[in-house]
Parts: C-alpha cells; sequence; structure tokens
C-alpha cells in the first residue's frame, strides 16, 4: 500500500509529491553581489526554492535596506523565496536579540518579498508564535527548523522535537542533525521515514557532513520534501552540488518504480 504524507502547494510547487524539491542558498554579504547571485541562479534550471540567508546580509539591521533587497530579489527571481536568518543558537555566527529577531522577520513580512520564512525553534514558544502569527497574517508560509551542528539527538528526542514544532502552527518542519556515526544517519532516517506519516505537516530533515550525505538524496522514499543544493558557496557542512543533486534525486526516483509526479 502507498505510503500516505502531508503535501503543501505554494504558487506551481507542490512540496511532498515526487522527488524533494531542491533549494539553493544565497550567502553573500552587499546588495550587489547577493542580487547578482540570485541572477546568476535564474539561468540554472530543475531547481524551486531560493533561500535568502540574511544572516549573511551586511546591512540587516536597516529594515528600510532588508525590504528593498528583498524586493529586488523578487523582480530577479521566478523562483519561490525561503528568507532565513540563521542565528548562533542554530549553528550561525550572529547574535540576534529576541527584539531584533522579531524586527527582523516583521521587515521581512513587510517587504512581500519572499512566499516563505524560517522561524527557529530555539527562540522559545512565545517568540515563535508572535513570528509565525506574523507571517501567516502576510499570507506567507513557515518553515519551523530546529539545527544541532554538534551530535544527533536520540530518536525520542528528536521526535519530541518535531512533536513540539506541530504545537506552533508552522507549515513545514524542518530537522538538521550533526552524525558522528552511521547509526546517527540510520535513526534520523527512521524518525523521518515515521514521522512524516504521522504528523500533519511534511518535514524537512538531513543529517550534515558528508557522513549525512545519503540524507540529502534520499527524501522521496523516507519523507523529507526539500533538500539543499550549492551552486556556489556552501551554507551548511555536506551540501551537494546542484548538478550531482539533480542527477542523483533522478536516479532514485526512477528506482522507485513508478512515477510520483
Amino acid at each position: 500500500m502507498p505510503v500516505t504524507r502531508p503535501t503543501l502547494t505554494i504558487k506551481d510547487v507542490t512540496f511532498g509529491t515526487g522527488m524533494p524539491k531542491i533549494c539553493l542558498p544565497e550567502v553573500e554579504r552587499s546588495y550587489e553581489d547577493i542580487v547578482g547571485t540570485v541572477a546568476a541562479y535564474e539561468q540554472l534550471r530543475d531547481w524551486q526554492v531560493l533561500e535568502v540567508r540574511l544572516d549573511f546580509y551586511e546591512d540587516l539591521k536597516d529594515d528600510t535596506k532588508v525590504k528593498e533587497l528583498l524586493k529586488a530579489i523578487r523582480a530577479a527571481t521566478t523562483r519561490l523565496v525561503l528568507v532565513t536568518i540563521r542565528t548562533s543558537e542554530e549553528g550561525g555566527t550572529l547574535y540576534v536579540e529576541p527584539k531584533d529577531y522579531l524586527k527582523a522577520i516583521t521587515a521581512i513580512c513587510d517587504s512581500g518579498g519572499c512566499d516563505l520564512i524560517d522561524i527557529e525553534l530555539s527562540k522559545g514558544d512565545e517568540l515563535v508564535t508572535q513570528c509565525v502569527n506574523l507571517a501567516h497574517i502576510h499570507g506567507l508560509k513557515v518553515i519551523l527548523s530546529k539545527h544541532d551542528f554538534e551530535k544527533t539527538p536520540s530518536v525520542e528526542e528528536m521526535e519530541d522535537i518535531l512533536k513540539h514544532m506541530d504545537r506552533l502552527d508552522g507549515d513545514i518542519y524542518k530537522l538538521a542533525v550533526m552524525p558522528q556515526d552511521k547509526f546517527d544517519v540510520m535513526n534520523l532516517l527512521k524518525v523521518t521515514d515515521e514521522m512524516s506519516t504521522q504528523l500533519p505537516k511534511p518535514l524537512i530533515t538531513m543529517a550534515m557532513s558528508e557522513l549525512g550525505e545519503i540524507t540529502r538524496v534520499s527524501g522521496e522514499a523516507y519523507g523529507s520534501v526539500m533538500t539543499f543544493a550549492n551552486a556556489g558557496k556552501v551554507s551548511a557542512p555536506g551540501q551537494i552540488p546542484l548538478t550531482r543533486m539533480i542527477k542523483s534525486l533522478k536516479d532514485l526516483h526512477e528506482s522507485q518504480g513508478e512515477d510520483h509526479d
């Protein structure tokens, strides 16, 4: 019997059917470099989501410049736009005070320049709820995210993290962990496979580093709806180059024995 998993459609992209959707992150610092990278990415084929890593943007604290940047990005790409501020609590390099995080999320929502926004679970339920509600009021979808760059939590802990996300009304739940051995990788795949059929929202999961590479390409089989590739600079350890990612996903898709698209 076919496995039934939740889906989410944004514009012409449906997460949770067929191959995992491919997200390309951009990690430049200046307005010119960011817009230039987006324009270059636009010429590439077979990817669906652009991640704008605003934590790298040199003018993140200037709301007006953030809005101008996101409007320029919107004009430069036909792909879905995901905006992320990855803070030090989730493996980024930038510490952001809670009030500044909410201020930045507000500017992003007001910009009209994106389709999805990443909200970090580590910000605490009260702030997360504020951000989620704000995004939904503006018609945006929310990826609730949790990153552990040091280890892979136990199966029970990973399940609890995803269940915690489910109580906070996000639209997609993302869990990224750092494996220490192949058993960590197997545990993440086990959690993904089981929770992707139990929870009402789609999942994005990955084990980082080369050790976890299989988790970045096996989402169709295990229930992870999006994967992150690179077309230049990487934003996390273990990201696979776009051309190789496309080939791997297509090969695994064909090996499923039927066309799920």
